[in-house]
């Protein structure tokens, strides 16, 4: 199991997350948890060896994401808000080598936007690592607690690029949740803090080894 530890903002927490497959880096500035990219360079310095470093950003021009690439060192693009296939794939043609997720907020329409927008990136001939599948809740982009209902990911096709569940994850509903949904990678920020952008290293611990089982 893939396991992301996202939204972190100080270097112990970086040492706290450090047998986790990946660590997300968020770049949209109304976040709480966001990072600056210069913050970000001094957190990657400190990442474990092979760890993914993962950008998440929301809506951001493909040149500021490449600037922010470049500078901080990811090795992952994670698009977190509404962006087109083309958006993806433009990015893509000037940075090939970087890995790309894509994320999307799961409401009643259910799997159906993400059909569609796979469709359209198929035509522009670009894979994904993975895709990401979120709460939706109005006006937020991740982060926020609140998880999806299962049934609503049963539709998904197996075709699909391997997906990462995220939405309410805590160390005491990983277990549950990766064996109602079978994902590929689980993620979680707020299931592991204190307060935004701080996590609890007890909890970060217990989640990593959990979902690793």
């Amino acid at each position: 199991m893939w396991v992301k530890i996202c939204g972190i903002t100080v270097p112990q927490d970086m040492q706290a997350a450090a047998s986790a497959d990946a660590i997300g880096l968020n770049f949209y500035a109304p976040s709480k948890r966001y990072v600056s990219p210069s913050r970000a360079a001094e957190l990657v310095a400190v990442a474990s060896p092979d760890q993914q470093i993962v950008g998440v950003f929301v809506n951001s021009p493909v040149a500021e994401v490449v600037e922010i690439v470049d500078l901080a060192g990811l090795t992952t693009v994670q698009f977190h808000g509404d962006e087109s296939a083309e958006t993806v794939a433009s990015f893509h043609r000037l940075r090939p080598e970087i890995d790309l997720i894509r994320a999307f907020r799961i409401g009643t329409d259910g799997l159906l936007p993400v059909t569609s927008w796979l469709q359209d990136l198929a035509r522009h001939n670009v894979s994904l690592k993975a895709i990401l599948v979120d709460a939706f809740v109005p006006g937020e982009f991740g982060g926020t607690g609140h998880r999806i209902n299962p049934e609503l990911l049963e539709a998904r096709d197996e075709s699909w690029p391997p997906l990462i569940l995220a939405g309410g994850l805590t160390p005491d509903t990983v277990a549950q949740s990766i064996a109602a949904v079978a994902p590929w990678g689980v993620d979680t920020a707020s299931g592991v803090e204190d307060k935004p952008g701080r996590k609890n290293h007890d909890l970060v611990e217990r989640f990593i080894s959990i979902a690793h089982q």
